[in-house]
């Protein structure tokens, strides 16, 4: 297996987060490393995957995740191909994530989480079937004008009567992830693994 490099950030909640990808590697953690975004090299390991879990990358470092990366930084313009790609409103305030496993083979969606308060998070958040298909479709519609690779998002979003409310995007298992551990099989850092390194994910489900 190529090595596997996970990028952090230098702060508590992202050490939170390589915990989560930690328990998920398991067994083979002997060929994984973790760094914080200054330890990066100048010039990538062409031989690693690098698997970032934050989006503080700095833009003159490429790797398979530089684009979609970029794409999730500029949230005005992610906002406004979201507006123009699928007609959704858009805006700031989201407190609930719908995760989207992205693999090879299309689309698995995970129940979505909600902020409950501040910094505690709940999965699954009940949504009627009427509100959860547009909701997939955005995902989906949006993850594929990004050209996104397989990995793991978070869609944080709102509702509204109208409709859903689109805040951002994070091309990793962000904090609300970790709502899932314990309550999803396979969790989101574990589906995020799956992903990056081209295993397959048949289903996900409540334990």
């Amino acid at each position: 297996m190529s090595k596997i490099v996970v990028i952090l950030d230098d702060t508590p909640d992202s050490q939170r987060l390589g915990v989560a990808m930690l328990r998920s590697i398991g067994e083979i953690v002997e060929s994984v490393q973790f760094v914080t975004v200054t330890e990066l090299p100048a010039v990538p390991n062409p031989k690693a995957i690098y698997c970032p879990m934050t989006l503080n990358v700095p833009p003159t470092f490429e790797f398979w995740g530089r684009s979609i990366g970029r794409a999730c930084q500029d949230i005005d313009r992610l906002r406004e191909l979201a507006a123009t790609s699928t007609g959704a409103k858009v805006g700031d305030g989201g407190n609930l994530w719908l995760p989207v496993i992205w693999t090879a083979r299309g689309p698995i969606y995970g129940e979505v989480i909600g902020e409950i308060d501040r910094d505690n998070y709940q999965q699954p958040i009940h949504l009627d079937d009427i509100d959860r298909q547009p909701l997939y479709q955005f995902g989906y519609q949006l993850l594929t004008q990004l050209t996104a690779p397989p990995a793991t998002y978070l869609v944080q979003f709102s509702q509204a009567e109208t409709g859903i409310i689109f805040d951002r995007l994070f091309p990793f298992p962000a904090i609300p992830a970790l709502a899932s551990v314990g309550i999803q099989h396979p969790d989101l850092f574990d589906c995020h693994w799956r992903c990056i390194t081209q295993q397959s994910i048949v289903n996900v489900y409540a334990k």
